[in-house]
């Protein structure tokens, strides 16, 4: 809220102070008193309107930082009716972007509001601020895609499409095009259901129906994801349809633009998808490394490392194995990989190759690189009571069998991992002595 007050005391400020006072004496309306002085003529004067503006938003405030969204509706409507009053095009649109957040806020806290009630706002401030015109459409889309209207949405979107208003429709060229890529969207989603909804029996009857909805989708789609930026669910949207009529050459041209297109920002989603689609299609392994290799440039930490790891250990190559490691260690180096069981398993299976191949020395040149960072970050004293209490199996079988095989001699970890050990075996002997004492006590009774 202070961020929203500021926003308008600075455009406020500007507005008043630079035009003669004469200019701001107009007639107003008062929804509400808000103590405010007027002159003895009953006209308003440009300070006094600033200071009711005010005081009508502090008490707005007030009612929605105290959830009393009830006393907040009659705040709005008349702070909403005095901007609409006396609204300069030096901010109108930060007017209108005050309103549209305000506005909704209360209505979704504010109980039995109807789709009606949100579709009324959504039409008002369109109309307060033109400057916003494509966001407030945008975001009107974005409710009726909530609550399941998307024909409704489709048609807010074909009029915000259609619309245009001179030198400000020019100026929101970035939002017009997020409305044309959202109408390509749309038409996928109703061939979608349409393709989901058609049986055996109905398809050859409903063929033409999907297929005019996946041209108008295909060609959208194709337009929008050739610009230049982010477009993650539009290109798997594209893909999808792509993939389904058996276009797989074109789904892998645009997902292999989309990836290494140097124009575009640098997305590590782009090389998943495209990694997704390789191994969907069964790409040959090569082809799959130097995906995943990419991937791993942009993002170590990504979970496919572990499918990196998978693939380059079922080379022949001693490379691809060092590689591997390599992998696998920045993986671990990672908080929340720390005590990943999966890839702990992974660094033991690759330290096993390493040791049946005997490559010892790629070990040892790796350890002599990271050993000042993984000893206290895997190894250190209090970690070895911590993975006791919480995983017996990372702590006795493969923390315990890495530090052998790189021939490191962790004497406090491996002691408690050896007490560990001994208190797990010890249950489980406990356990059987248990068993076999309820199995003798029912033959004993079944006996007797």
């Amino acid at each position: 809220m202070d961020d929203i007050e500021a926003e308008l005391n600075i455009a406020e400020t500007h507005a008043d102070f630079t035009q003669d006072e004469s200019e701001h004496r107009q007639r107003l309306k008062r929804p509400v008193q808000l103590h405010c002085q007027v002159k003895d003529r009953g006209f308003f004067t440009g300070i006094y309107f600033l200071k009711c503006n005010r005081k009508c938003l502090e008490l707005l405030r007030e009612a929605m930082l105290h959830h009393r969204w009830q006393e907040a509706v009659g705040y709005f409507s008349s702070y909403i009716q005095t901007l609409e009053a006396k609204t300069y095009n030096s901010y109108q649109s930060v007017v209108a972007e005050i309103l549209w957040r305000l506005g909704t806020e209360i209505l979704h806290h504010l109980p039995n509001t109807s789709n009606e009630d949100f579709n009324a706002l959504y039409e008002q401030l369109k109309n307060v601020g033109v400057l916003n015109f494509s966001k407030i459409s945008l975001e009107h889309c974005y409710h009726l895609l909530l609550n399941g209207q998307m024909d409704e949405a489709k048609r807010q979107l074909s009029i915000a499409e259609s619309w245009r208003y001179g030198r400000v429709s020019r100026s929101q060229s970035l939002s017009k095009t997020l409305i044309t890529a959202y109408c390509g969207l749309l038409d996928y989603l109703i061939w979608n259901e349409k393709k989901s909804s058609v049986s055996e029996n109905e398809e050859l009857s409903s063929n033409h129906e999907m297929h005019s909805y996946f041209r108008q989708a295909s060609v959208t789609l194709k337009d929008i994801i050739s610009l230049p930026g982010i477009w993650d669910p539009f290109v798997l949207s594209y893909v999808n349809m792509l993939e389904f009529y058996k276009q797989e050459e074109s789904a892998l041209q645009a997902l292999e633009n989309y990836a290494y297109n140097k124009e575009f920002p640098s997305n590590p989603n782009a090389h998943v998808y495209l990694y997704q689609f390789l191994k969907r299609h069964d790409a040959p392994r090569e082809k799959l490394i130097s995906t995943l290799r990419i991937l791993h440039s942009l993002v170590p930490s990504h979970e496919l490392m572990l499918e990196l790891c998978n693939l380059l250990l079922g080379t022949l190559e001693r490379s691809d194995t060092e590689e591997a490691l390599a992998v696998c260690m920045d993986l671990l180096e990672f908080s929340s990989w720390k005590t990943d069981i999966r890839a702990w398993d992974c660094l033991l299976t690759i330290l096993k190759k390493i040791r049946k191949k005997k490559w010892q020395e790629i070990i040892q040149k790796e350890w002599k690189v990271r050993r000042s960072l993984w000893v206290p970050l895997h190894f250190r004293d209090f970690l070895s009571l911590k993975d006791w209490m919480d995983n017996h199996k990372l702590m006795m079988i493969i923390k315990k069998d890495c530090l052998r095989i790189i021939n490191e001699n962790m004497r406090e970890y491996c002691r408690v991992a050896a007490i560990a050990e001994k208190e797990v075996l010890l249950q489980i002997r406990m356990k059987r002595k248990k068993k076999q004492h309820k199995i003798q006590t029912a033959i004993t009774e079944l006996t007797n």
